[in-house]
């Protein structure tokens, strides 16, 4: 498993890392930072001076805009976290969430945490983030509850109240599973592989308690036993305590929720805090939330993704979906797939099957099977090229269930949209368009030419020494 500290080493190998060595406060200005450096495409950013006992960090697993940046994808940062190869694709990404394997923990237990306690620290004293009203932020963090022998982890999305009293938000089914009064941990400064586990277990249709199985399904991760619970023995921070759930409240409708608050019913518990314990100069990555791009909502985007990607491709004893998408530009509420169409009016009925599974998005553009998953922008061209709005664009009637996501649509029912971007099946070859291509557009004499004046330039060398790192702007 790929620790935080392991996973931000690498990205700083890969130049993917500034380091801020200025004084940051954590009273409201190291989000602002974030946010500024989240929406601008910046590298993941450390904060090594924020007044606190830990270092902040942002984008940790995020990723650029694909409209901004053509060498990186916003997925990059998570298949390096699950130590896939450097060359992994969106699909193999995809298709390796949407395994869906449990695996044994039995050898992947230490018998010591990282992190030690400390009896001079509160929760205050961390230098948390904090909210609009001075409340320190808890975000990409796990509550970890033990019942009868299983050990589960679920996401959290809270604030501290006092420096002793957390108040988090997480799953209802979560809170439903643990026992009235039950020992627990918040986990701050875990690994991806806990996370994308988490929220897997705990915001699927079909909820597991045993969530340290699927993360050892994902990649190899290090655990320990806290009492008799099983936690990341990587955290860099651990909070231990007594957790109980609070009387129904209604909700804050103003109140900014984490991207996996919009894919559950959600409750509130409270913990009251005994220890806390810490690495050696810990390191805690934040998310601003509310914002574009933020990490939960990238983690949120692949797991969701990977859940249609596994139940679509059995949906009809075949598998003639190519890729699954909800891009993180779209906030959600935009998916795309890409598919072989099977018979006239699949594509129809790959869209309504699409939002059934999910209460997410109300948008669906379908591409062909051809579609390049790493091209959003090529995907949005074939939607207003190859998708005429009187004939391919259709709405359904006006009584279809408020998608989660989008923040345009009222409290009531409204319709939900499929964009048919494919070819039609029935046509026969010679009708449909071939994509355009250097190598297409132009005959065999001129593409000759281009590449002896390409060399008598000497551009592939230039390009060969920009690669190796010999030329600099």
């Amino acid at each position: 498993m790929t620790a935080v500290r392991q996973h931000l080493d690498r990205l700083s190998e890969t130049d993917d890392l500034i380091t801020i060595t200025e004084h940051v406060h954590w009273d409201g200005m190291a989000a602002e930072v974030a946010s500024e450096a989240i929406q601008h495409n910046c590298p993941v950013t450390l904060f090594e001076n924020t007044s606190g006992a830990v270092q902040l960090a942002s984008g940790v697993y995020g990723g650029a805009d694909q409209f901004a940046s053509k060498e990186q994808q916003p997925w990059q940062r998570i298949t390096q976290a699950l130590d896939l190869s450097a060359d992994c694709s969106y699909n193999e990404l995809i298709k390796r969430l949407a395994q869906w394997n449990s695996a044994s923990i039995d050898g992947q237990l230490t018998d010591e945490a990282k992190a030690t306690v400390r009896n001079d620290i509160d929760l205050y004293g961390l230098g948390l983030p904090t909210t609009s009203d001075g409340r320190p932020l808890m975000s990409l963090g796990l509550l970890v509850v033990e019942k009868d022998g299983i050990t589960t982890w679920a996401p959290i999305k809270g604030q501290a109240q006092r420096s002793r009293t957390l108040r988090l938000s997480v799953p209802q089914a979560f809170a439903e599973w643990c026992p009235p009064q039950a020992d627990a941990s918040v986990v701050l400064g875990v690994s991806a592989a806990p996370l994308i586990a988490a929220l897997q277990g705990w915001t699927q249709v079909q909820t597991t308690p045993a969530v340290p199985n699927l993360a050892a399904g994902l990649t190899d991760v290090s655990l320990t036993s806290i009492g008799s619970r099983t936690v990341p023995a990587d955290a860099e921070v651990r909070i231990d305590g007594q957790m109980s759930v609070e009387p129904q409240v209604e909700p804050d409708d103003n109140a900014t929720k984490a991207a996996w608050e919009l894919a559950c019913e959600t409750t509130t518990i409270k913990i009251e805090t005994d220890t806390i314990a810490l690495r050696e100069q810990p390191i805690v990555p934040f998310t601003p939330l509310g914002e574009p791009l933020t990490d939960d909502l990238h983690l949120l985007c692949l797991v969701e993704t990977a859940k249609l990607f596994r139940r679509v491709n059995n949906y009809w004893g075949a598998s003639p979906v190519e890729w699954i998408q909800l891009p993180v530009e779209g906030r959600l509420g935009f998916c795309i797939v890409s598919s072989e169409i099977l018979y006239a009016g699949f594509e129809w009925q790959l869209a309504n099957t699409l939002f059934s599974f999910s209460d997410l998005f109300d948008k669906v553009l379908v591409l062909d099977e051809q579609a390049d998953p790493t091209n959003l922008a090529r995907s949005l061209d074939d939607m207003w090229v190859k998708a005429h709005p009187a004939n391919d664009w259709t709405f359904s009637e006006p009584n279809a269930s408020r998608a989660t996501a989008p923040v345009y649509r009222p409290d009531e029912n409204g319709s939900q949209l499929y964009i048919n971007a494919t070819w039609d099946p029935r046509w026969d070859e010679e009708y449909i368009a071939p994509r355009v291509t250097f190598e297409t557009t132009f005959s065999e004499n001129v593409l000759e030419s281009i590449a002896d004046r390409w060399n008598e330039l000497g551009l592939g060398e230039l390009l060969d020494k920009q690669e190796m790192g010999d030329v600099h702007e």
